[in-house]
């Protein structure tokens, strides 16, 4: 496919260098995030994985959301896993 119009190659050009800022900017920000999570884990000795855990839960403002749905799957989980079926073993 060819662009001839000069003012759609320039709006498409534009639009893909706007595009390109954007992408490095936030990988910027992620870079950012991880030295944040490992000089904070590095200062006070909790693993990194439950620091980044905590601040998307404080990011998304959804704690409580996460640990009904927890709760919820513990117990499918529980519900199906552990139910025995005549002649099969028990996990």
């Amino acid at each position: 496919m060819i662009i001839s119009n000069p003012a759609d190659r320039k709006t498409i050009k534009d639009a893909i260098v706007e595009f390109s800022n954007s992408a490095t900017r936030a990988e910027a920000e992620k870079d950012l995030q991880k030295n944040i999570i490992e000089e904070l884990a590095d200062k006070v000795g909790v693993e990194k994985k439950y620091l980044s855990k905590l601040a998307a839960f404080y990011h998304k403002q959804n704690f409580a959301t996460v640990q009904q749905e927890k709760e919820e799957i513990e117990e499918l989980y529980e519900s199906v896993m552990t139910t025995q079926n005549p002649g099969q073993p028990t996990p």
